[in-house]
């Protein structure tokens, strides 16, 4: 008898939403290859020379003994 109706709805697709999905995929495409980069550069230590825990401690034992030599030798 009585027919109800349907709400409306709003479809609208504005002409520049495709491009902003574009520019925003590619942005966040060049964030993640910085990002990538920093990281393998980080942990790879490009640039940088680690000395290891052995390396240490050999020239730990080298000073000690350097400093032995030289108390006994001067006394």
């Amino acid at each position: 008898m009585f027919n109800n109706r349907k709400n409306k709805t709003f479809k609208y697709n504005s002409r520049f939403s495709k491009d902003e999905t574009k520019d925003k995929n590619a942005e966040y495409a060049t964030k993640r290859e910085s990002i990538k980069a920093w990281e393998r550069t980080r942990t790879t230590g490009v640039g940088k020379r680690k000395i290891g825990l052995p390396l240490l401690l050999v020239l730990l034992g080298i000073i000690i003994a350097i400093m032995y030599y030289l108390e006994y030798k001067i006394l």
